[in-house]
């Protein structure tokens, strides 16, 4: 709870020993939002945060002087004709710097922001060794994500509205997974005629617990593959509980991820 953050971060660098240690923070996607807008042209890479910092005002319910804002690349190949588009990201600057200075606070030296579907884009990588494309499939208690990558690049990345509690409901569960294999179907579809790409033959999953037989509900009603992840190939001799998903992930060798 965010009240007790505080005092359990600050313990576990004291029992851990992580004082001074680097640190990436990252975002879940219900704390930032992400756009697709029109690169500008003419304009240095290194610049291109700065640059567009004004388009925010068009997209954001609050002040663009209250956000925190950078870029990060847009597939070139998934622009279909248009002009290159460049993903801007926005959290509010006030959040960001509660979460620095819980950092700070604890004795940690921050090193580097991250998103959630950046820190994601590093496992698909990993997963990817065919270099042929992953969708992976993050759930969470209340949303799930899903991100479609190829190699280190990140093509699409989707909320899933979920409960488990409908999950785990023998009279709701039937529908509560033909709601959420239809987000992912939707997600799939997009990707192919909206982005022009072929979907990953595969979904990886990465649930919760592993009470249900949710990979196999999901197959059923998406008729193709869904896997979960084989963590030995990550050296695990057990598998990695869901919600370290997102700090497991971020720290996953990458390109640049994050600011």
């Amino acid at each position: 709870m965010p009240a007790q953050r505080s005092a359990t971060l600050a313990g576990l660098v004291s029992e851990q020993g992580w004082r001074k240690v680097p640190v990436t923070l990252v975002l879940p996607m219900d704390q930032y939002q992400v756009f697709q807008v029109d690169r500008p042209e003419g304009v240095d890479d290194t610049e291109l945060a700065d640059a567009l910092k004004w388009k925010l005002k068009d997209f954001l319910d609050f002040s663009p002087s209250d956000a925190v804002s950078d870029v990060f690349e847009f597939p070139e190949d998934a622009s279909r004709g248009r002009r290159p588009l460049v993903n801007l990201v926005a959290a509010r600057k006030s959040l960001v710097q509660e979460l620095i200075n819980l950092v700070n606070d604890a004795g940690m030296e921050l090193e580097r922001i991250d998103i959630a579907e950046l820190a994601l884009r590093n496992f698909a990588a990993a997963l990817d060794s065919a270099g042929r494309g992953v969708t992976l499939v993050h759930l969470r208690n209340r949303y799930g994500q899903m991100v479609i990558c190829r190699g280190e690049t990140l093509y699409l990345s989707r909320r899933l509205e979920l409960s488990y509690d409908d999950l785990q409901d023998a009279g709701r569960q039937d529908g509560a997974v033909e709601s959420l294999a239809l987000e992912i179907q939707r997600s799939l579809d997009y990707f192919e005629s909206q982005l022009g790409q072929v979907p990953p033959s595969g979904i990886r999953l990465v649930a919760k617990d592993a009470v249900l037989p949710l990979s196999s509900m999901l197959a059923s009603s998406l008729g193709s593959a869904v896997e979960t992840p084989d963590w030995t190939e990550f050296a695990m001799s057990t598998d990695l509980d869901s919600r370290c998903l997102l700090a497991w992930s971020a720290g996953l060798p990458s390109g640049r991820s994050g600011t």
